[in-house]
């Protein structure tokens, strides 16, 4: 008889940058399938989508040399090398991800390209309690928990290095040491973007999961869990699992049958998604 100490339940998990990934990634994808966005996918299981003019473009990339990474890129013309690039770790919960395909499906082609400057994120973060380090190389923003640092290198990056991965203009570093992941932003960025990509990784909304108690002693000790309202499925299946129980006949000393509830089915694999180191 299976442990039901170990059984799935329904969380809400806060702040969601400390929730796992576990969740439909495909829900990422869906905002640019909606706005004409072409999907392709390999049989490694990459998966990309492309705007309809060919010039922005987002992968999803468990395999190859960039795997583990979400991968957004913008380029001038369809054959050229990316004009800028962010990219998230695999690990970041899938609604942060939604929220910057949902800015890009909605926005148009003239904003692709935007003003890389202008954009400070000392006013948004330092409102909300987070603490600035200035050295001579970088402004370094950590957040009120101390689980999100945003690093902002200082003065001129080459291109070169910035293509090569050497340095990012900003990167995010999200999570406890040795389990935290990464968000990266090159210096073309348009500016609105970048608020775009701050808004979402540092938000406190909460996300539901399906969690074993396991899984959830795993989660940082600062990440808040509710226990989540049963779905109206999940609470039809409960209802008929205690009718069972309660009407199947017994015989002598013998446990009651049907007690065991269903066994929880996988989360579907990320349809679509892009990812890149």
């Amino acid at each position: 008889m299976p442990n039901s100490r170990e059984e799935h339940r329904e969380y809400q998990v806060a702040p969601r940058y400390l929730a796992n990934a576990d969740a439909d990634a495909s829900a990422a994808v869906r905002p640019l399938s909606d706005a004409g966005w072409y999907l392709s996918r390999e049989e490694s299981g990459n998966f990309f989508a492309v705007s309809p003019d060919f010039t922005a473009r987002l992968g999803y990339l468990p395999e190859g040399d960039y795997c583990g990474l979400w991968m957004l890129t913008a380029h001038r013309d369809v054959f050229a090398p990316p004009a800028w690039e962010v990219t998230l770790e695999l690990a970041a919960a899938p609604e942060i991800v939604t929220e910057l395909t949902t800015a890009l499906a909605a926005a148009p082609s003239s904003v692709m390209h935007g003003p890389a400057d202008g954009f400070d994120p000392a006013e948004r973060l330092l409102a909300n309690g987070w603490r600035l380090e200035t050295t001579r190389w970088e402004n370094v923003y950590r957040s009120p928990d101390g689980l999100v640092t945003l690093q902002q290198q200082i003065g001129r990056l080459g291109h070169g290095e910035e293509a090569d991965r050497q340095l990012e203009r900003f990167t995010f570093v999200v999570g406890l040491p040795g389990r935290c992941w990464y968000a990266t932003a090159c210096s073309a960025t348009p500016a609105w973007f970048l608020e775009t990509l701050t808004a979402a990784v540092t938000s406190p909304a909460p996300v539901q999961r399906r969690l074993r108690p396991s899984e959830l002693a795993r989660l940082p000790a600062q990440a808040v869990t509710t226990l989540a309202a049963p779905s109206t499925r999940e609470a039809a299946r409960m209802k008929a699992v205690t009718a069972r129980t309660a009407t199947a006949p017994r015989t002598g000393g013998s446990a009651p049958p049907g007690t065991t509830a269903p066994r929880a089915t996988a989360s579907p694999k990320p349809a679509p998604s892009d990812r890149t180191r």
